[in-house]
């Protein structure tokens, strides 16, 4: 009996060092390709989210300014038209003009200085984009 428990211990094969290592890289190396489609998938639903919330705002704007023969003056002013607490901006990267740019500070949605349309980072929806011509 005692020998064929002897035997089942050294029969057990197992990963050597270099399997594993091996394993690793390739991990390692499939990572390296992902991350960087992952984080550019994400600047470019941000992008989007971006644009689609500024063509909302800009959409409310001239309601508001129908309804009141006059421009907002600030984004809180169109709150009866969207729903200004629910629209928060993405922290992360956006494509302005095709640039990547961060929103490292917790930028939120403004008027621009003539209260015709809303903006971000200082840019209106226009400016938003991977490409110059989206």
């Amino acid at each position: 009996m005692m020998n064929k428990i002897e035997q089942l211990k050294l029969s057990e094969d197992g990963f050597t060092l270099i399997e594993m290592m091996i394993v690793v890289a390739i991990i390692a190396i499939l990572t390296a390709i992902a991350l960087p489609k992952f984080n550019e998938s994400l600047a470019m639903a941000n992008t989007s989210r971006v644009q689609a919330d500024l063509q909302s705002l800009d959409t409310a704007i001239a309601m508001y300014k129908v309804q009141n023969n006059r421009a907002p003056q600030d984004i809180s002013d169109l709150d009866e038209y969207i729903d200004v607490e629910n629209i928060k901006a993405p922290t992360g990267d956006v494509y302005v003009n095709g640039v990547l740019n961060s929103n490292e500070t917790g930028e939120n949605y403004s008027l621009n200085s003539d209260k015709t349309n809303a903006t971000f980072m200082g840019k209106t929806r226009m400016e938003f984009g991977k490409n110059t011509s989206e």
